[in-house]
């Protein structure tokens, strides 16, 4: 992994959407105002219309970002260009191109569960590993999804993070049976009593996370990386 310091310390920090507490999630824009400001990873959602095209956003509609009340399932490659409102809208492709130019850059590429649910698994694992592959080696994939995790490196991707929804034994032993490099977990669903987290041959990312002394207490129960929204902050000398 890319080192990306918080405070010099261990501990590491994804740009959440890219830079998404000042500039539009899930943007161009968002994930170069993060490497600007020194991250060197970042994370973003995809989504893959009816056509097949992954395109870099995190709801199965537009209206939430863009203010345009669209399926992403009843969108075309066509409305990208034509529909006011759906220019900040990249294809995962065009992310890529942007990638392979910031060397360097680790991306973590998350799988949304609607398009999964509409096209099907197989549908978009081919569909995504195929609109990553100019930049593949900088990409990791994640998704919610377990079995999509589990398919990812027979795709192409490198590295794969499962996003645990339940801190349970259940999920703990899901967990050693993907045999990820990386889990992610909402701070949320973590055990309120200060245990030490699940450990393994993981890394922990911990989201969302905006300040260092919730990122440092992450860090002494063994998360070594947090995703942030606020990722200047996170990654500055400065509270």
């Amino acid at each position: 992994m890319p080192d990306s310091e918080l405070n010099k310390s261990e501990i590491c920090a994804v740009a959440h959407r890219g830079y998404a507490a000042k500039y539009p999630e899930n943007t161009l824009v968002a994930l170069q105002e993060a490497v600007n400001v020194g991250a060197t990873l970042v994370e973003f959602d995809v989504q893959i219309t009816a056509e097949g095209l992954p395109l870099m956003v995190h709801d199965d509609n537009f209206k939430r970002t863009t203010g345009v009340d669209k399926s992403v399932f009843e969108t075309t490659e066509v409305d990208l260009k034509c529909v006011t409102g759906l220019a900040l809208i990249s294809t995962v492709k065009e992310v890529m191109v942007w990638l392979k130019e910031n060397k360097g850059v680790t991306a973590f590429v998350e799988l949304k569960q609607e398009s999964i649910d509409y096209h099907g698994l197989e549908k978009c694992m081919t569909q995504l590993s195929k609109a990553c592959f100019i930049a593949i080696d900088s990409c990791v994939f994640l998704s919610f999804n377990a079995e999509a995790v589990a398919l990812a490196k027979g795709v192409g991707f490198p590295e794969i993070g499962w996003v645990v929804s339940n801190y349970d034994d259940k999920g703990e032993k899901l967990s050693r049976t993907l045999s990820t490099e990386y889990l992610f977990a909402d701070k949320d669903i973590l055990p309120e009593d200060g245990r030490r987290l699940w450990e393994g041959c993981w890394t922990w990312v911990i989201y969302e996370v905006l300040s260092k002394a919730l990122a440092k207490e992450l860090y002494n129960r063994g998360a070594r990386c947090i995703e942030s929204k606020e990722i200047e902050k996170m990654i500055s000398g400065h509270e």
